[in-house]
């Protein structure tokens, strides 16, 4: 999840809308993926691009479900902490897809797969793949 405090709100609330702000500052306390998601909103006849970022994969799945020919995803990128990515530090890449399983102790296990080359799971130390992990959904 994100976090902000209100010393870094900016500008007038509710002026994009009712339930609105502006922030100049997000924090992050957890190393744990999240999702840089741009779309098209299509509004009056005009398309919106607009940019969100999803601090998991709850949250994306339930993005995802909401497309409509009036709203677009175009493209989803995730954000890897180091540990996952294996860099050594955060890292933004393409992601073409986005599995959620379970592994053989019952935990919740995603696999994201990167530009179609690579994949990263966020169960930590564990190597797994789609065929070890059971009641497998596509996310994305």
């Amino acid at each position: 999840m994100f976090r902000s405090h209100e010393t870094v709100a900016e500008g007038t609330p509710n002026i994009f809308g009712d339930g609105y702000s502006n922030w100049r500052m997000f924090e992050r306390h957890l190393a744990h993926p999240w999702y840089h998601v741009v779309l098209e909103e299509r509004l009056d006849g005009k398309a919106w691009p607009r940019t969100m970022m999803i601090s998991d994969v709850d949250m994306l799945e339930e993005i995802l479900s909401q497309q409509t020919s009036e709203f677009v995803i175009t493209q989803i990128q995730v954000v890897t902490p180091g540990w996952m990515n294996k860099a050594g530090k955060w890292v933004m890449e393409g992601l073409t897809g986005l599995l959620v399983g379970y592994d053989s102790t019952g935990r919740r296990v995603c696999l994201h797969n990167i530009d179609d080359e690579k994949s990263y799971t966020d169960a930590p130390g564990q190597l797994i793949d789609a065929h070890s992990l059971k009641r497998v959904r596509v996310i994305f």
